[in-house]
Formats: C-alpha cells, sequence, structure tokens
C-alpha cells in the first residue's frame, strides 16, 4: 500500500514539474533579453504526517538513513535470549506488594461475610492478611477458598507461551520427602 502510494505521489510530482518546466529554447532562434517581468514563486505545499511517513521509508529505501519507531512494541532488534537484570536487587516495597509468591506461606484462613481471608507469612517473618484481588510483588491473588488460595503468578520467560502461571497453596501442605 505504501509503495502504491509513494509511486502515485511521486508519478504526481513528475507530472506537475514538468508542466511547470519551461519549454526548451529552439537553437535557431536568438535568446530573448531578460525581462523584468517577475517568475511565479511556487510556495512549499504544507507537509502531511503521510508525506512525512512516505519521506522516511523512502530515504530508508535509498540507504541514507534509518530511524525505528517502537510505538509501544518490543525491538524486534534486540536478542530474545538475553534477559534483563533481575528485578531482585531492586529495592521491593513495603507490605503485600513487596511479596513473591514464592516465598510466603499460608499460615491460616478464616470466612468472613465478605468472603474468605488468608493470613500469610513472608520472608520477612511478619503475617499479612491477603483477598481475591490483592496484588503482590510478582502477581495477584486470584482465590481464596476453604483450603487454599490461588494465585496468578506473571512470568518474565520469552519463551512461555502464556505471560503467567496459576499458582496454589494448601493451607494444610504436607511435604512429601
Amino acid at each position: 500500500m505504501r509503495r502504491v502510494l509513494a509511486f502515485a505521489l511521486l508519478t504526481l510530482a513528475a507530472a506537475v514539474s514538468f508542466a511547470q518546466a519551461p519549454a526548451a529554447p529552439a537553437a535557431a532562434s536568438p535568446a530573448p533579453a531578460a525581462s523584468t517581468t517577475p517568475q511565479a514563486v511556487i510556495a512549499p505545499v504544507p507537509e502531511s504526517p503521510g508525506q512525512s511517513l512516505i519521506e522516511q521509508d523512502e530515504s530508508a529505501m535509498s540507504g541514507r538513513a534509518y530511524t525505528y519507531d517502537p510505538a509501544g512494541r518490543r525491538d524486534p532488534f534486540r536478542s530474545l535470549l538475553v534477559r534483563e537484570q533481575n528485578r531482585g536487587g531492586a529495592e521491593r516495597p513495603p507490605g503485600i506488594a513487596g511479596i513473591a509468591i514464592d516465598d510466603l506461606v499460608v499460615h491460616g484462613i478464616w470466612k468472613t461475610r465478605a468472603g474468605y481471608v488468608a493470613q500469610i507469612r513472608a520472608t520477612d517473618n511478619k503475617s499479612y492478611l491477603i483477598r481475591s484481588g490483592d496484588l503482590l510483588y510478582d502477581g495477584e491473588v486470584t482465590r481464596v477458598g476453604p483450603n487454599e488460595v490461588s494465585f496468578r503468578q506473571n512470568l518474565n520467560d520469552p519463551q512461555s507461551v502464556k505471560p503467567f502461571r496459576e499458582v496454589t497453596k494448601q493451607l494444610n501442605a504436607t511435604v512429601k520427602q
């Protein structure tokens, strides 16, 4: 589509410049004297956004310059195999927002009028109460049931089919040996 539009614009520009070009003087006729009549000055056409895109495409195709506008997408020239720096070195926010799903242990579940509430213990050896919909450091609480808590853990793995995984932690989990 861009090539067709670029071709149409180039054809139109060539036709306009050909129509405005002065005719070549005949070889036998003498050159006219310098005239004092002013020549018509062609005003530049204001540049439209489409025209600037076409010019960028033309300059890229000719090898003069290339610019990449990601427009919210990932950069296709960066390797998927190279991972970004681990967020573990960064300072985590305090409270529930700083607890990773792999780091918590379910210690109790209570039934209230609003639904179930789970008591968890984090690595800082403090207890917290969480409900369905609470956001954690690497995911969120999807469901709190009578004997289990379900989480949706966000994954930062480019080879994974889904960007998340479902994790369920039991209240009375026994360690299998």
